[in-house]
């Protein structure tokens, strides 16, 4: 796929905004964002370091992309934040996939979530969307979000924003972050274990 084709719209970004994961700087919003290495990766590449549009301006680097025969994740960078007492301090984590060719899905557990050997499922989808695959920045269309399946035609740009019922204080010492309901024509894909330090 074209590396244009790979950036996520203007959407994306306001909307991570808004999920705590924040593109100033660390020392004002928390630490430096997570970025993930990658396990078990035959026939599988990660591209650290991908760049959003905010306001019509790439950003700084804020995801990284994934990208196996027939599919790219894109990972957006997860930044812990210093909030204050009493406020939603679960993790979000945003996921966009799109595929080229073949009939995929995206099924319930989705991701699973691995903290010092506990594995947490995303206590809900927070937010699930569709964008065109063109370079023009559109209105994103919404899905529900409390389908245990999404279809993933190609050329279409999937956004999933999860939420995960641990604190972010969990994730200081690092995590893996697992996509384990990604499926190929009625087939799960293995898709790399990513670490996070």
């Amino acid at each position: 796929m074209p590396a244009g084709n790979r950036l996520a719209p203007i959407w994306v970004a306001l909307l991570l905004v808004g999920a705590g994961c924040a593109y100033e700087g660390a020392a004002a919003y928390g630490t430096a964002p997570a970025i993930p290495k990658i396990e078990g990766s035959a026939g599988w590449q990660l591209s650290e370091g991908c760049q959003v549009y905010k306001f019509g301006i790439l950003t700084e680097p804020d995801c990284d992309i994934l990208a196996g025969e027939g599919v790219v994740v894109q990972i957006t960078r997860v930044r812990l934040l210093s909030l204050p007492p009493g406020q939603d301090d679960r993790p979000i984590f945003g996921i966009q996939l799109q595929t080229d060719h073949g009939h995929w899905h995206f099924s319930s557990p989705f991701v699973t979530l691995v903290i010092a050997g506990r594995s947490y499922t995303p206590a809900e989808i927070d937010q699930a969307l569709v964008f065109a695959s063109s370079y023009r920045p559109i209105v994103p269309e919404k899905l529900q979000t409390n389908q245990q399946q999404y279809e993933l035609p190609p050329g279409e740009k999937r956004f999933f924003r999860l939420r995960f019922s641990v604190p972010q204080s969990e994730l200081r010492n690092g995590f893996e972050l697992r996509v384990t309901g990604l499926q190929k024509e009625g087939q799960a894909v293995r898709v790399p274990i990513m670490r996070f330090k």
